[in-house]
Parts: C-alpha cells; sequence; structure tokens
C-alpha cells in the first residue's frame, strides 16, 4: 500500500510516518510505502512528474501556507477519483469544503493514535466486506473469482475461473489503484497481476495455479514475490487457527 503524509511540519510528518508504521507491523501488513511531502505544491509536482504513480491514502494537513490542503485536495480530484483523503487539522472549519472533495476522514492534531487505527481499519473493513471489483466499464467482478490479469496496448484482460477472459480499456495505474486494497493481488511480473487465492504452488520461475495455468514470476522480484505468497499462506493458516 502506498501513502503519502502532506504536512509542512517535520515533526508531525515523522510522528505520523511512524505511527503508521507500528499499526500496519501491528497488523502484519507488509509492502507499505510512505512519501513524505512538505506542501501541497510539492506534492502535486511530483504527481504531474510521475504520472503512473499514484497512493491508496493521502494524509494532508489543511493549515499550509501557499495552497492549502483542500485546494490541493482539488487539484487531485481532476485526474484521481479513487484515492482516500485524511484531512489533518486543528479544527473542523474546512467541513464543508472537505465534503466537495470526498475526504475520506479526519485526523485532529495532536495526532490520537486509537483514531490513526480506527481509520485504517475502516478502510481495510470496507474493502473486505465488498471483495467486489468495478471496472471502469461498469462491470464488476468478485474478487476471488479472478485467477491473473496481463496488460497490453492500453488492455487489461482479466482472466477468470469459469475460464471466461475480460477485456477493459484501462491503463496499468489505473487497474493497480482499483486491486489496491485487495493484497492478495500481487504484481508476479511485468503487466501481471496474480491472485495468490487461486496459487496451488510454485514450480521454478512460475506460479502454478489451480486452474492448471501458469503465471510467470520475475527474476528480478523472485524474492519479494516468493515472500508475498509465503506471507500470505501464514496468514490463511493463522486466521483458520484462531477461529
Amino acid at each position: 500500500m502506498k501513502i503519502a503524509i502532506v504536512d509542512d511540519s517535520s515533526l508531525d510528518r515523522d510522528f505520523l510516518k511512524n505511527g503508521l508504521e507500528i499499526i500496519f507491523e501491528e497488523r502484519n501488513i507488509e509492502n507499505l510505502e510512505i512519501q513524505e511531502f512538505s506542501s501541497g505544491e510539492e506534492l502535486l509536482n511530483y504527481l504531474r512528474e510521475n504520472p503512473s504513480d499514484f497512493f491508496h491514502i493521502i494524509f494532508m494537513d489543511i493549515y499550509m501556507e501557499d495552497l492549502t490542503g483542500v485546494e490541493t485536495a482539488k487539484a487531485i480530484r481532476k485526474t484521481d477519483e479513487q484515492v482516500k483523503i485524511v484531512f489533518i487539522t486543528t479544527s473542523n472549519e474546512f467541513a464543508s469544503e472537505s465534503y466537495e472533495v470526498r475526504a475520506e476522514d479526519y485526523l485532529i492534531k495532536p495526532f490520537d493514535g486509537r483514531r490513526m487505527n480506527k481509520i485504517i481499519d475502516r478502510f481495510f473493513r470496507k474493502n473486505k466486506e465488498v471483495k467486489i471489483l468495478e471496472f471502469p466499464n461498469g462491470r464488476k467482478v468478485s474478487v476471488n473469482s479472478i485467477v491473473y490479469t496481463s496488460f497490453s496496448g492500453h488492455y487489461v484482460t482479466v482472466f477468470m475461473k469459469d475460464g471466461e477472459k475480460v477485456q477493459i480499456r484501462c491503463t496499468q495505474k489505473n487497474f493497480e489503484k482499483i486491486i489496491g486494497p485487495y493484497p492478495q493481488l500481487i504484481s508476479s511480473f511485468k503487466g501481471v497481476i496474480v491472485n495468490l487465492e487461486q496459487v496451488d504452488g510454485i514450480e521454478e520461475d512460475r506460479f502454478r495455479m489451480k486452474d492448471g495455468e501458469f503465471v510467470p514470476i520475475s527474476r528480478r522480484k523472485y524474492g519479494e514475490v516468493k515472500k508475498q505468497y509465503t506471507d500470505f499462506l501464514m496468514k490463511k493458516l493463522m486466521e483458520k487457527e484462531e477461529t
């Protein structure tokens, strides 16, 4: 998961970053990437210079010099409708404006660890309860019905459990945003997303899927991908033991 922290106070950025890292570590959630920005302008410049990059959650201070958090959020919403925006504030003065940019939540200074936990819990709970992906063309599919996907020529092809192939005109960047909340969907190779729920095992440099298909694993990412798969299996085992 990719998170951005936008605040002109380095102390507040450090405190929030450390708090988020602890929360994710306690939940055994890996692949957390946090980037810090000291202003709204810096974040917007980064997004303009890196159009293929994105964030799942942006924690953003409302009271910043020059460009406020709300103004920055309005600029972001022109190109990104899916990112979750959490405003960092000392009051609810901007409540009406934040509604216009569909802010997900508030985090009041000084930061409260319990409040931070609730925000992260809500993010994962919403996506866990739904487990339905809605593609840009309006098609909805169950997450667990996906075996793997491949990207080529501005199209994503989704290979389903029942053998159906769903082709969607969508950039890889936007598709990764859609699947971001689901940790069982990981990138195993350039342009390839695999559903770990549908993996039967690993054979050398490829996944053997439950339907008999094989999905490649990048040599460069092999260690990382194998660890993600091992951690996924361990988490599933622990969940069974708890029940």
